[in-house]
């Protein structure tokens, strides 16, 4: 229906813009978040079968593109009606505020991932047949998925708080120091985490969400290192040479 009002000389002034377009971005977002949750649930068997892996990836792949697209949509509404960028934001605001927002939102579906498939498969009442049970180890691994990504997701949300404070406070001296101690914790976690989950028995060994989120928040987790270690690189070295302003944060 929007893309029709974009083809009349007329009709876009009545939607396109206003509260009503805005209100139909978050009415969509709302119902692509609800079917990705759907399609990608082990009990449904739409998406994902009974061990989690990708059994029809148009639905998959079609249900997370469409939640992206609502989300740019919704990003690109509030920039046109409100002047607010959020992208631009996120780059400017400080540095690797970006890196962090993701690192946390990976970690949440790490951590929401893990659960669903140890409610699924490890609970009293799975609904499953006998050979769809999670062993011993699938189970003690799916834990494991749990706290890492809520570990991953708190540091995250705790170091975007400081950030933004930091934005409108002035700087916090020991906020770098925070951001290489725990952006090395994520990355090793991360990294020792993927071994289990991912590997034979591991809950993210087939293609799924948590085979996703636990690979890409490493990768976002070596970033964050990369950057610390390079501001503090840079930092030091201007330092010997006597420039001053240099900032970490």
């Amino acid at each position: 229906m929007v893309v029709i009002l974009h083809t009349k000389p007329l009709l876009p002034s009545i939607i396109l813009g206003t509260k009503i377009e805005g209100f139909i971005i978050l009415v969509l977002i709302t119902f692509w978040t609800a079917l990705v949750a759907i399609v990608s649930d082990t009990r449904h068997g739409l998406a994902t079968d009974s061990s989690g892996s990708i059994a029809n990836g148009n639905l998959y792949y079609f249900s997370w593109a469409g939640l992206a697209t609502g989300v740019a949509l919704l990003t690109s509404f509030l920039r046109s009606k409100f002047g607010f960028d959020l992208g631009g934001e996120l780059r400017s605001r400080a540095e690797r505020l970006q890196q962090w927002v993701w690192a946390g939102m990976l970690g949440l579906v790490q951590m929401g991932s893990s659960a669903r498939l140890f409610d699924n498969h490890c609970g009293q009442q799975t609904g499953l047949g006998e050979a769809e049970i999670g062993t011993i180890t699938f189970c003690r691994r799916c834990q494991l998925g749990i706290v890492i990504g809520i570990f991953t997701a708190i540091f995250s949300v705790a170091i975007v708080g400081f950030k933004l404070g930091v934005s409108r406070n002035g700087k916090l001296p020991w906020l770098f120091t925070a951001e290489i101690v725990l952006s090395g914790m994520i990355a090793g976690g991360q990294a020792g985490s993927v071994g289990f989950l991912t590997g034979q028995e591991g809950p993210a060994a087939p293609l799924n969400n948590l085979y996703y989120s636990t690979w890409g928040a490493l990768a976002v987790g070596l970033v964050l290192v990369g950057s610390c270690v390079e501001n503090w690189s840079t930092a030091k070295s201007s330092l010997r040479d006597g420039e001053e302003g240099v900032s970490l944060t």
